[in-house]
């Protein structure tokens, strides 16, 4: 404000110097006017040039077209959370030869597990969500949930540490329909492009956030610290990506999938305006590796690559510096008998301009060992075209945990739960003939984690009187993914008396 009136200020001493050196009235209203002019001509310089009318129909083409991607792509936005089984069992301490120096624990110790949560997305109808391997890693149990509140238990269908990424299969019911995402295409992208991110950061489910590519084929060594051969090519964003994001997708203005968010750069762990996403061209090609073989099939080309500084392109006589100079090619290898030389740049595949190094790698990486590809290279100053036909690298097949098939009573039911001892009634208040099951924990991701308590006891279940662990497990052996339980539970602490609980089981 303040800089915006001086101006004016500067024009209106003027006029009133003006006015009292006149002695005419007519000449001193005519100065004045021209002092106010040229005032005003100063505001229009400083303002710039501002339209009369306010377009709000452009902004409003934008906001129903973030608007529709986001109702395009939600539906098949998926919440991961993940509980771990701790490593170090409760009788470690007791069961080692020097267990005489520490105390023994006691058997009533509580070893919570390590949870954590993520994102996905679904990419067909039979259930399979692209996620990002960090959020799966070493799970015992996965619970997926979808938008719409539906929740799945979830197994790991393989996993790559090269990229980070993993696909897990839902444990659907029937021929229940799932939303299924529309895979874009990552390599169509131009910085400048708009996107927007979904996923469940911080805990806050399903949300959607908005941005533009900042960069393309970014390389930042997060994956080095997971494999020996990493691959990144990330694209970069600066739509909001915090933790709970990971392995959700990077759309683009029609909702198609273009990347899966991955990685953030901050100083602090949370939102700094730098955030990475695989390009869904490559990580697609991972999940299809991972359903079809359980494993990736990486081709193999045989040499060492870099991208170009400029001393290379004046070295080899190039335009700029655009490409991946061979540094070394690895004896016996499909870039050898192609005849491939060490200081051949490559400038192109298939007739595709090649950039950098990591654009070469990630191109390569989306085809098939024994596709032959076509490379335009730069071998002293001139430009030729060397066929190459792939070959693979050793099948990197990477184990993660799992679940047994065999699901015991509780972990199909969600609670453990045993025989009321005499120490039970005593402690809890009851009638010395009172029989039944009393709720000792509940497991981290239960679907009835939230509605029961240590101490509860289970009167019925699906009307069926529950007045043993036999007769618990006798029920649960019934039981579907998917069905319907309705437990009558009484709480001795409580002045509720019995209480309904009704959930579904997921597995």
């Amino acid at each position: 404000m303040s800089t915006m009136l001086r101006p004016v200020k500067r024009g209106l001493a003027a006029s009133l110097v003006v006015l009292a050196a006149c002695g005419q009235s007519g000449v001193a209203q005519g100065v004045a006017q021209d002092a106010g002019d040229a005032a005003r001509a100063e505001v229009r310089e400083q303002l710039g040039s501002v339209p009369a009318v306010v377009d709000t129909v452009t902004a409003a083409r934008l906001s129903g077209a973030f608007r529709a991607a986001a109702d395009q792509a939600l539906p098949a936005v998926v919440y991961i959370r993940t509980a771990t089984e701790p490593r170090l069992a409760r009788n470690t301490l007791r069961n080692n030869p020097f267990g005489w120096i520490w105390p023994r624990m006691p058997d009533d110790v509580e070893v919570r597990p390590h949870t954590g949560a993520g994102s996905g997305v679904i990419i067909d109808s039979e259930g399979h969500v692209l996620t990002n391997r960090h959020v799966v890693r070493d799970a015992d149990e996965i619970v997926v949930r979808l938008v719409d509140g539906r929740e799945y238990s979830a197994e790991v269908v393989g996993t790559d540490p090269s990229t980070d990424v993993a696909v897990i299969k839902l444990a659907t019911r029937g021929n229940e329909r799932l939303p299924v995402a529309q895979i874009g295409d990552s390599d169509q992208l131009q910085v400048g492009d708009w996107v927007l991110a979904l996923g469940n950061p911080l805990g806050l489910e399903f949300t959607v956030t908005a941005g533009i590519v900042s960069a393309r084929g970014r390389t930042t060594g997060i994956l080095g610290q997971e494999s020996e051969y990493p691959l990144e090519a990330f694209i970069q964003t600066d739509a909001a990506i915090n933790p709970g994001n990971s392995g959700g997708p990077l759309v683009d203005l029609q909702g198609r999938v273009v990347g899966i968010n991955t990685a953030i750069q901050s100083p602090t762990g949370a939102y700094a305006g730098y955030g990475f996403a695989i390009p869904i061209n490559l990580a697609h090609k991972v999940a299809a590796d991972l359903m079809k073989y359980g494993a990736v099939r990486r081709p193999r080309l045989g040499v060492i690559i870099e991208t170009l500084t400029e001393a290379d392109v004046a070295a080899y006589g190039l335009d700029r510096a655009a490409g991946a100079e061979i540094v070394s090619v690895q004896e016996g290898t499909p870039a050898a008998r192609a005849g491939l030389k060490l200081g051949d740049v490559v400038v192109a595949i298939d007739g595709r301009p090649i950039q950098t190094s990591s654009e070469l790698q990630t191109l390569l990486a989306q085809r098939q060992p024994g596709e032959r590809v076509r490379l335009t290279i730069v071998r002293d100053r001139q430009r030729r075209d060397v066929t190459v036909e792939l070959g693979q690298f050793e099948t990197d097949r990477v184990r993660e945990r799992s679940r047994s098939e065999r699901l015991s009573a509780a972990e199909r039911l969600g609670f453990y739960a045993q025989d009321l001892t005499s120490r039970d009634l005593v402690e809890l208040g009851l009638p010395e003939d009172t029989r039944g099951v009393v709720i000792l924990s509940t497991p981290a991701l239960s679907p009835v984690a939230e509605q029961v308590n240590r101490g509860d006891i289970i009167v019925s279940i699906n009307g069926q009187p529950i007045r043993s662990v036999r007769d618990l497990e006798r029920v649960a052996a019934d039981l579907k993914p998917g069905d319907v339980v309705q437990l009558i539970v009484r709480s001795p602490r409580s002045d509720v008396g019995e209480r309904i609980v009704n959930y579904r089981i997921r597995r």
